[in-house]
């Protein structure tokens, strides 16, 4: 019997209640207008829950050491599944990018299967290398079989998940132990990339200059921003109270998605934002903890670059909605709309429970470490 953290468990159930809550009352109007439905984001984000709940029992239940093992064939699946968005006949296009494939009605969006396929391989191969991160052979390597998974979410494009990528890597090799002066080499690298593809485009450049202040062009491009500072505004301390939002009756465009916590401010106030915030921080602390005590050091990068991959991605979609940073389009995990998000964020959950079942019990640790205090004394006295 594999022993888990329960307690990383029932927060994935809390934040998954909050969603499917919060979805529900974001969507409803949208969803009647559109569909005639006003249950059809719920429904569907109701199934992703139930594949992605399966795929995290899965994944509990499978040693990570296995998963490991089985590197290769996630890498192959994830340049496959990358390739899948141009099929013909499933291809799916939206908003100028061809992003999703779609199979029976149900869209599905590859860079988010990438996101936690490429930590396993990154963890694989800093195993496969006997952890020498600061080897330059090792880095170079690294890097460079992440190319052509990055190449093909630009060509989509999708600046968004690129760059999350490449974060999370980086955030592997530094918990990995990379070097400062490597460190700022990558750093230097990535800012540079970034700075390339912000300047590629024009549509970039203009969400950068409407940071500054997106009320200048409130009428375009910083629109959805200051619907969301509204509709937190509106919200004041308490709320207008559970289903009263206004900024969901078509004036925050797709309230359900990557806005979604404007909702949330507006409907419960900032005591909502309060604990929602709380539930993330507390999943935080009890995901470090698995990282701090988990025995086998690959194992530990993991855990923590998987906390960073959830609690990372939600401050930085709580920074955007607040206009705090600039505009891109990530999804609040377990409580924004989106199938693709939902059974991945839910698979990472499982790779941390299954972590977590290689974590030494309070108890057996404690009496090893006295054994062991005891060994050492006794055959210091024994010396003397």
């Amino acid at each position: 019997m594999r022993r888990y953290d329960l307690s990383i468990l029932l927060l994935a159930f809390v934040l998954v209640a909050l969603g499917l809550t919060s979805v529900t009352t974001a969507s409803w109007f949208v969803a009647t207008e559109e569909y005639k439905d006003p249950l059809h984001f719920l429904k569907r984000q109701g199934f992703s829950v139930a594949v992605g709940l399966g795929l995290m029992i899965l994944c509990a239940r499978v040693p990570f050491q296995r998963m490991l093992d089985r590197a290769a064939w996630l890498y192959g699946a994830s340049i496959a599944a990358l390739l899948m968005v141009w099929m013909p006949g499933i291809s799916h296009r939206a908003n100028g990018a061809t992003r999703w494939f779609g199979i029976g009605g149900i869209t599905f969006q590859p860079a988010e299967m990438a996101k936690v396929a490429m930590l396993v391989c990154l963890a694989a191969w800093l195993r496969e290398s006997k952890g020498r991160v600061n080897d330059i052979g090792v880095l170079f390597f690294a890097v460079a079989w992440l190319v052509p998974v990055l190449g093909l979410l630009m060509y989509q494009p999708d600046f968004g998940s690129t760059a999350i990528i490449f974060l999370l890597c980086s955030t592997m090799l530094i918990l990995a132990g990379l070097r400062l002066d490597l460190l700022v080499g990558l750093g230097a690298l990535g800012a540079a990339l970034a700075a390339a593809a912000i300047a590629y485009e024009p549509y970039r450049v203009l969400r950068m200059l409407n940071f500054t202040d997106p009320c200048v062009d409130s009428a375009d491009g910083g629109y959805q921003v200051c619907q969301s500072l509204v509709a937190m505004h509106n919200g004041g301390l308490l709320g207008t109270g559970l289903g009263n939002s206004q900024a969901k009756l078509l004036y925050l465009p797709e309230p359900h998605n990557d806005f979604i916590v404007a909702i949330v401010g507006e409907e419960t106030g900032l005591w909502g934002i309060g604990l929602l915030m709380l539930t993330f921080g507390l999943f935080a602390w009890r995901g470090l903890r698995v990282a701090e005590r988990v025995p086998d050091p690959y194992a530990a990068v993991m855990a923590g670059t998987l906390v960073t991959m959830i609690v990372g991605q939600a401050c930085l979609n709580l920074g955007v909605a607040m206009s705090v940073l600039p505009p891109k389009g990530l999804v609040l995990p377990f409580i924004s709309y989106g199938n693709s998000a939902m059974m991945m964020n839910l698979v990472g959950i499982g790779i941390l429970l299954s972590i977590s079942a290689d974590v030494p019990a309070e108890e057996t640790q404690g009496q090893t470490q006295g054994q062991t205090q005891g060994q050492t004394q006794g055959q210091t006295q024994g010396a003397v």
